[in-house]
């Protein structure tokens, strides 16, 4: 029986190791963790093949590349720095720890994707191991150019190969917790009335990371004319660790920067760079060259690592420009008519594998769009963050301050900008099953304590059965609706307490009233999304009020009226007893010795 008056059947699981979501961090987590020898679950509210940020592939994954960079004399130390530096002017809240981890541990990890049949090496590469690598995130290349469509489904065929279960279409409402250790999970079906609880010695978050949910999209009203990518984070990850009690931190940066993308299609792959190097490049409505096609460079070529500082440089400016140009109005186009047959075809190859870009590489084929004369209109998108939000880890190990609680991939806290992408979510979920095994080893069965959190769970269920049946309770679209306009109205790059109090009066409010209804089970998850959004929103508000002075793109008004703050301290949010509390994770960005 389906919807309004369900009888709900619990189904019970114990396990050694859970891992939460369905990105490349939870299926790496779950492989390397059934490698050291754990049993191990993954809850996931959609499909691991096809779910996540990568869901439809990815062309690019960042590492260390030995071959390359051993021969160019680009060293770990360098490429550390160089994603420190990417924090700019918020670059002290950067975690050196993780980052240094990341970089001296992805020339083994990332590559053995050739393990699952992914193709790295190409006959055709003039590059040291038959490699392609493309400039992306750093001063030189590193990332490696890849065929990645299929890396979910890759990654999800070795973990069901190894033995790990995987239980789809479950949406975690919250974590178990005994005491000050984590002890599982409770989730709703997403297409039938189940609840499965999971008991597990440790448990792992890795959900997409990102929280575009939080705000509308970026024409700030429905656009049947765009075609938008539509936003599908909801911060669930960081929601769950909140309120099981561990520190979110940098939220308050949500929303502060400002992108661009096609006036059409929202989903860019990092022009003019990125999937469309080298031959990308920006004009005006005359034809004037604002941003000129980049130049790949021999490794052979003793200036090769000037060369391409110097073009990270250019382009690194250059999007700098386009955004202050679209700002004054001016019309700008992306094209790629410098482009040599030899790499239009490079680029169409790269497309098919990053993931909704292959969406555009259909449509260029089926309507015979000639690359070397199309030009593509640029417009400002929606809000960006200078860094990117996440869960406080003690270290490389990537536990919480929960016990037994671990963050990993996107869901880790201090390494972006850029979005710790692929590589990141890769490396750490690998790292991080394999800690989680570990303590999984030596643990004892966790207590059952998922009673309580059942009959909560339960009751939220009734009730939006019986505002459905009654006719008088919201759908969870709208109520989405109405909180992504307050959040629109909070985020700004100038505050005053006064004016974050207000906001965070209006939330209260908002969520006060909010009555949603549900039937069946797609809208019931649903609303359960709706809920960990309010709670994000609510974390977020916490995180601007605690934030007391400026730094970055982060602009306090009032801030003489306090003390001034150390600049490495992060902010760290969580819920304690259903409120939340705050507090100051100091000096993230640590030297050499300390970090050892």
């Amino acid at each position: 029986m389906s919807g309004i008056g369900a009888d709900y059947e619990i189904k019970k699981y114990a396990t050694d190791v859970l891992v939460v979501g369905g990105v490349i961090g939870v299926l790496a987590a779950a492989i390397r963790a059934r490698e050291g020898g754990a049993d191990v679950i993954v809850l996931e509210k959609a499909n691991t093949a096809r779910s996540g940020n990568a869901s439809s592939g990815i062309d690019h994954i960042q590492s260390f590349i030995p071959e390359l960079h051993g021969r160019v004399g680009y060293t770990e130390d360098d490429m550390i720095s160089d994603q420190i530096a990417s924090g700019g002017d918020l670059r002290s809240l950067m975690r050196a720890d993780l980052i240094r981890d990341f970089v001296r541990r992805s020339a083994k990890d990332v590559i053995s994707l050739e393990q699952y049949g992914l193709r790295f090496r190409f006959d055709d590469s003039l590059l040291p191991g038959g490699f392609r690598i493309v400039p992306q995130f750093h001063s030189l290349p590193t990332s490696y150019h890849f065929e990645g469509r299929d890396i979910k489904r890759a990654m999800t065929n070795r973990a069901l190969g190894l033995g790990v279960a995987i239980l789809n279409r479950a949406h975690v409402c919250e974590l178990l917790k005994d005491g000050d250790a984590a002890t599982g999970a409770i989730a709703i079906g997403t297409r039938d009335d189940a609840i499965t609880v999971v008991n597990a010695k440790t448990t792992i978050l890795a959900t997409s990371g990102v929280i575009t949910r939080l705000s509308h999209n970026p024409t700030g009203a429905f656009n049947f004319e765009l075609f938008e990518t539509p936003g599908t984070g909801t911060g669930s990850g960081k929601v769950l660790a909140a309120k099981a009690g561990a520190e979110v931190v940098n939220l308050e940066f949500f929303g502060l920067g400002t992108s661009y993308t096609w006036l059409n299609y929202s989903f860019t792959v990092g022009l003019p760079g990125g999937s469309w190097w080298p031959a990308g490049r920006i004009t005006d409505e005359g034809g004037n060259i604002i941003v000129p096609r980049s130049k790949a460079f021999s490794p052979d070529d003793p200036k090769y690592k000037t060369n391409y500082r110097k073009e990270s440089e250019r382009l690194g400016a250059g999007r700098g420009e386009i955004v202050r140009l679209l700002l004054q109005g001016r019309s700008l186009y992306f094209d790629l008519q410098e482009a040599t047959d030899e790499e239009i075809a490079y680029i169409l190859w790269a497309l098919g594998h990053e993931g909704k870009t292959g969406v555009l590489k259909r449509y260029f084929e089926k309507n015979a769009v000639n690359l070397k004369t199309a030009r593509f209109p640029l417009r400002l998108s929606g809000k960006s963050s200078p860094f990117y939000p996440g869960i406080w880890v003690k270290g490389t190990t990537t536990e919480t301050s929960v016990r037994n609680l671990y963050a990993t991939g996107n869901e880790i806290g201090g390494i972006g900008p850029p979005l710790p992408v692929a590589g990141y979510a890769l490396v750490f979920g690998f790292g991080t099953g394999a800690c989680a095994s570990v303590r999984a080893k030596d643990a004892a069965p966790p207590k059952d304590v998922s009673g309580p959190y059942a009959e909560a769970l339960k009751n939220r269920i009734a009730d939006l059965h019986a505002n459905a049946a009654s006719g008088s309770g919201e759908n969870w679209r709208d109520a989405e609706w109405a909180l992504q306009a307050l959040v629109d109205n909070v985020i700004s790059k100038v505050y005053t307490e006064t004016a974050v109090s207000q906001a965070g009066q209006m939330l209260a409010q908002l969520r006060e009233s909010l009555r949603l209804s549900a039937g069946g089970p797609h809208e019931r998850f649903r609303a359960f999304e709706v809920y960990e959004l309010f709670d994000l929103a609510a974390l977020l508000i916490a995180s601007i009020f605690e934030r007391k002075t400026s730094i970055g793109s982060f602009r306090r008004l009032d801030e003489e009226k306090f003390e001034s703050e150390n600049e490495g301290d992060s902010i760290g949010v969580f819920f304690e007893k259903g409120r939340i509390q705050a507090s100051r994770l100091s000096n993230m960005l640590r030297s050499d010795a300390e970090a050892e």
